[in-house]
Formats: C-alpha cells, sequence, structure tokens
C-alpha cells in the first residue's frame, strides 16, 4: 500500500495489483501536490490517534523541564 501523509489519497493491491502501476500513482500524486507518500505492509492506511493536534505535539516534543 502506498498512501500520502498529507491528505486521504491512497492506493493498495486490492486497487490495483501490479506494484508498477501503484508506484507510478503515487509519484504523480506526489508531483501534484507535493505531498509525501510512504509505504505500508498492510491493507488501509496507518492512522493518527484521535487526539487534539496540541496534545499529540506535546508528547513528542522533548520536555523543557529536563525531565
Amino acid at each position: 500500500m502506498k498512501y500520502c501523509l498529507n491528505c486521504d489519497w491512497w492506493t493498495s493491491e486490492t486497487d490495483e495489483p501490479a506494484a508498477r502501476v501503484r508506484s507510478r500513482r503515487a509519484i504523480e500524486h506526489h508531483v501534484e501536490t507535493g505531498h509525501t507518500i510512504d509505504s505500508s505492509e498492510g491493507v488501509v492506511p496507518p492512522q493518527l490517534p484521535d487526539v487534539p493536534h496540541e496534545v499529540f505535539v506535546h508528547d513528542l516534543l522533548p520536555s523543557h523541564s529536563g525531565d
């Protein structure tokens, strides 16, 4: 599976069995939009946790208190 990290675009073996065609579609999506494409062995795109953006980013950033 190939999927976009910026929008809901994706393609999988279910939609297109040929890996070459999936790769071409991913490249075309990147060229048209400038979005980042990633690959996964799964059959559905990975989903971010359903939490507020600020909480998610806060958990990823290092603590300023030295913890």
